[in-house]
């Protein structure tokens, strides 16, 4: 039977095509190791969490998922974990993604359809929707509830138009709960809403509805269920608009007191770094050649773009002004529709189709001239390996990605871990999971020698990385360039009970003063041999540089009492032994047991380990005096 291709299959191949491509790319950036601890780590915890039925803290930051965006949306695919995680694993929600993407870019196509009845339009509209800049440089940030919860407003347009209520209704809700500024953009929608269907009573009614429903759950999201959910270590932070208020209320009273000023923030600079001039200009001329200088032909399409243009150009950080990352999706997802309904309206027909073609050929010059780095006003915000699938080098690694993929297979699925950044999305689908330097109980660390914790300083990234190497409590199990997989050793292995700093040994590469285990103790740069109580060697603390000397009790759920002394010299009684884990547990001592003829004196600390939860217990010395002190002989005695 021969199968006859006609005009009414370009969808479909378009939908195929750009399907394939996105999938590509999204697979190939994790495959290779290019997702962020910072975003599809936190996303593939969050949705491992909640598709156990728990709402935990980040491997990241402190707080949950739900603390750092209000936002049912991974909740809803909890069904699609149990379905397809088995199979995909952490390749899940990229898929997930791209699934969402290609539904609302048909339902794109479908509603142009409608409103125009011509099928090349639509067409084209569906090109546009996947050839916009937005769609690839989002790429950058892995996953993100913007791009999921975007795809869902042009499903409800269709859904709406078509006067199909019930299926609308759900997307409506489905929408208001999946980001919290989705409620303003629904209020400028129904607005669009009311007026493009000014002469039906029943969708006016349905539009003011909707309008008073999207303001009241506003209000209640920001005066009920954020708060909520906020601890005193976890505030929101999301509002970051300090030109207008503190608040979403100072905002608003902004914005009607000062609405020239206003205006005029959306289009300037309003930081005191030159360096961001000209971004905010960059983001509309991307958009206006692609398509949105149309729409000053039916300035109705505007409405709904107006909260979103406001919530990026009002917006503290530099990086949501302009074209970076996902901060263009909300305008790249509706764009497209509004672009081909506005040329749905020219009557002459040789007019339209010129300008559909316009629009599709101007975009992808756009698109591919500024997914140049040196075409782009912030560079540093772009990330080229994952954008550019056109490039030989997004199908290259720089490591043995097999090697690696046998590292991973060596961490049993219920194993507590630490890992860096790149490595920890791979394994973040499970209870407990966290982002090296941190610790804390984990039976397996990988460690990897490039992906440094931007948090820290490269010297500290480097110590932390030391610290771990050279413990006695980890073993090395397997390592392939850049990463280093340890092991913690059981406890009939870990033989020492006593520890002790001299001062005197240094680690392998001479940087760093150890324990006797072989754990870092101090940086050499604060060791000294001005003063000594035995042997060559002391630990020198001034007044800037108070605290040193920490030893981390990696098995200290294995021990009930703690014992620690020190020899401190200095001119009055202002050195101490402390004892901490984080804000769960605090003790210190500077209580004087013996003392020498040549000024040295010990110091000694003793407490019962308590019950801690997720922290390091570390103990330290600390000069808390104004003058110079010097620390010999550190032994820390854990007791059974």
């Amino acid at each position: 039977m021969k199968i006859r291709i006609t005009p009414k299959h370009i969808p479909y191949f378009i939908l195929i095509l750009f399907g394939a491509l996105l999938m590509t790319m999204s697979i190939m950036n994790h495959y290779y190791f290019r997702t962020f601890a910072f975003d599809y780590g936190n996303y593939n915890f969050a949705f491992w969490d909640y598709s156990h039925f728990r709402i935990s803290h980040l491997p990241t930051a402190t707080g949950t998922f739900l603390q750092d965006h209000y936002s049912y949306t991974l909740m809803y695919f909890v069904p699609v974990y149990w379905l397809m995680n088995w199979l995909t694993g952490t390749y899940t929600l990229v898929i997930i993604q791209n699934m969402l993407i290609l539904i609302a870019g048909w339902y794109s196509y479908k509603l142009i359809m409608h409103k125009s009845n011509d099928h090349w339009l639509g067409i084209g509209g569906l090109l546009l929707y996947f050839l916009l800049l937005g769609r690839y440089t989002s790429f950058a940030c892995d996953c993100n509830i913007a791009i999921l919860s975007a795809c869902f407003i042009p499903i409800f347009l269709y859904y709406f138009e078509v006067r199909r209520y019930v299926p609308a209704t759900i997307l409506f809700i489905l929408s208001l709960f999946s980001r919290e500024n989705i409620p303003i953009w629904f209020i400028f929608i129904f607005i669009y809403l009311i007026i493009e269907h000014r002469k039906e009573r029943r969708v006016i009614y349905l539009s003011i509805a909707g309008i008073i429903i999207s303001l009241a759950y506003f209000i209640l999201l920001f005066k009920v269920l954020i708060p909520a959910v906020e601890t005193p270590e976890k505030k929101f932070l999301l509002f970051n608009y300090a030109a207008l208020g503190a608040n979403p209320s100072e905002a608003l009273m902004f914005i009607i007191r000062h609405p020239i000023n206003t205006f005029m923030l959306l289009f300037t600079n309003h930081l005191p770094n030159p360096a961001y001039d000209g971004v905010k200009s960059e983001f509309y001329w991307v958009y206006l050649i692609s398509g949105g200088i149309l729409l000053i032909l039916r300035p109705k399409y505007l409405i709904w773009f107006i909260p979103l243009v406001a919530q990026k150009e009002l917006n503290d950080s530099p990086i949501r002004w302009g074209i970076a990352s996902y901060y263009c999706i909300e305008i790249v997802t509706l764009l497209p529709l509004a672009v081909y309904l506005v040329l749905s309206d020219i009557k002459e027909k040789y007019l339209r189709y010129s300008l559909a073609v316009a629009v599709v050929i101007a975009a992808l010059f756009v698109t591919l001239n500024k997914l140049e780095v040196a075409n782009q006003k912030l560079k540093y915000a772009s990330f080229p390996e994952k954008e550019q699938i056109y490039n030989r080098n997004f199908f290259k690694s720089p490591y043995n990605v097999k090697g690696l993929y046998h590292l991973l297979s060596l961490v049993p699925a219920d194993a507590k871990v630490s890992a860096s950044d790149f490595i920890l999305p791979h394994l973040a689908q499970r209870q407990f999971i966290y982002f090296f330097p941190v610790v804390n109980d984990a039976d397996y660390i990988l460690i990897s020698s490039v992906h440094n914790n931007y948090l820290f300083s490269s010297e500290a990234n480097e110590q932390f990385r030391d610290q771990y190497l050279n413990s006695r409590a980890y073993e090395v199990v397997g390592e392939e360039y850049p990463v280093t997989l340890l092991k913690k050793k059981p406890l009939n292995a870990i033989q020492d009970s006593i520890v002790g700093c001299d001062a005197e040994s240094l680690d392998r590469k001479g940087k760093y003063v150890v324990f006797s285990t072989g754990e870092i103790s101090e940086a050499i740069k604060f060791r000294t041999d001005k003063m000594a109580h035995q042997g060559r060697y002391s630990l020198r603390f001034t007044k800037d540089n108070p605290y040193g000397a920490s030893y981390h009790l990696f098995d200290f759920a294995n021990y009930s009492k703690v014992e620690a002394s020190v020899w401190a010299y200095s001119k009055k009684d202002d050195c101490q032994i402390v004892a901490s884990a984080g804000k769960e547990f605090y003790v210190s001592s500077n209580a004087v047991t013996e003392r020498t003829n040549d000024g040295w004196k010990k110091l000694k600390l003793e407490f019962k380990i308590p019950e801690i939860k997720g922290s390091d217990l570390t103990l330290y010395l600390w000069n808390c005096g104004q003058d110079t002190a010097y620390f010999d002989d550190f032994v820390v005695h854990k007791i059974k």
